[in-house]
């Protein structure tokens, strides 16, 4: 690697919040992925794709930190040939992969809605914005790969050929993430509105999922720097677009992970997290020291006629602990109706569940008539 001409560099301001995150955010996927194991509910898809995009989103970091190395952060007219082509090289390559973290983050939040909410409306618009997302997500990839012709000439504008208005699809990317954050942000908050949680929690969880504005600001906040990073003839060294999409696409991984880091959460701040006392989404008592509360009717004198679930369902928090057993789950970690009668054990759990009700229905039964014989 040839040295480049000494001069004032910013490289700290790339490599400080890349090492930052580079412990942070792989700690906050790893604290998810225990919480969803030692519960018991399974990884499922959303779990999988918050893996994935935290693994792009270090990558994005890596390649930053080599550009660094090689001159990223310094004037570009101190840079020596060779090592300017490979500083915005890495930079091209960590583009592509910027796409694909935060689209993916995205999807995983969404996945996460599905395992939560079973409302028909949101789950249907789940599936819509999934279904856009990802054809976004696709169609970024490649407009970032192939934004010249040729695509050596992205990072080598020397080589003859035409490229895309940066400043323009950079904006059209930016507008899309802000508008999607917001869509995302606002979509549970309805349904949780609704549920019958106690207040307090309902404010909780409702604040957890709202911890995701944080990523809507960053991305506006590096929506500012576009123009003038995209247009600067300095571009190694007007870096403030650069240092705004490390912190947004690492903000949004640790803030999808947060709504799964219940159990911790509720060791931390027991009054607002903690689910040991109050009254669960029916009313019925929650845990206490003498037990759950539970109401029995004498059945002999009566025939059961009709049962039927509540369709429209309701979100419950429960805590799993490692004494009690799970309620059975379908493919896609949904809860379903225990056939065990774990009643007990279900009202005594910790953590984000969906729950659906059944109306039973009874008749009281006629006494038979005796005959008498003479």
């Amino acid at each position: 690697m040839s040295k480049n001409i000494p001069g004032p560099s910013r490289a700290l301001e790339i490599q400080v919040p890349c090492i930052v995150f580079l412990v942070t955010t792989p700690a906050f996927v790893a604290i998810r992925l225990w919480s969803r194991i030692k519960s018991k509910s399974g990884l499922g898809w959303d779990d999988w794709t918050i893996l994935a995009s935290s693994v792009f989103a270090v990558v994005v970091m890596a390649l930053m930190l080599e550009s660094c190395a090689y001159g990223f952060g310094q004037h570009i007219a101190n840079l020596t040939a060779p090592n300017k082509l490979m500083t915005l090289k890495l930079f091209f390559v960590s583009q592509a992969f910027y796409k694909l973290t935060m689209n993916m983050t995205k999807m995983s939040i969404l996945m996460l809605y599905l395992r939560i909410f079973i409302q028909r409306w949101f789950r249907i618009t789940c599936y819509a914005l999934l279904f856009i997302i990802t054809s976004y997500m696709v169609a970024a990839f490649f407009a970032s790969i192939f934004q010249c012709t040729p695509v050596v000439r992205a990072w080598n504008k020397t080589i003859p050929g035409s490229c895309i208005n940066i400043t323009t699809n950079w904006y059209a990317n930016a507008g899309f993430s802000i508008a999607t954050d917001i869509v995302i942000l606002t979509l549970p908050m309805y349904p949780l509105y609704k549920s019958k949680i106690v207040l307090k929690r309902k404010i909780a969880l409702m604040g957890v999922f709202a911890l995701g504005a944080f990523v809507a600001v960053t991305s506006i906040l590096r929506m500012r720097t576009l123009d003038f990073s995209s247009t600067s003839p300095d571009t190694t060294y007007d870096i403030a677009s650069s240092v705004w999409t490390m912190m947004e696409e690492n903000v949004a991984i640790t803030c999808a992970c947060l709504p799964m880091m219940w159990t911790p959460l509720a060791r931390l701040f027991p009054s607002f997290f903690s689910l040991d006392h109050g009254t669960d989404s029916y009313g019925s008592s929650g845990t206490t020291k003498s037990g759950p509360k539970v109401t029995s009717w004498p059945r002999g004198n009566w025939n059961l006629v009709h049962v039927q679930p509540d369709t429209k369902g309701s979100i419950s928090m429960n805590q799993i602990s490692n004494s009690q057993t799970r309620p059975p789950e379908d493919g896609t970690g949904q809860i379903l109706p225990s056939s065990q009668g774990d009643e007990a054990q279900y009202q005594n759990a910790t953590g984000i569940t969906k729950v659906t009700e059944y109306h039973v229905s009874y008749s009281k039964r006629k006494s038979p008539s005796r005959r008498i014989g003479l």
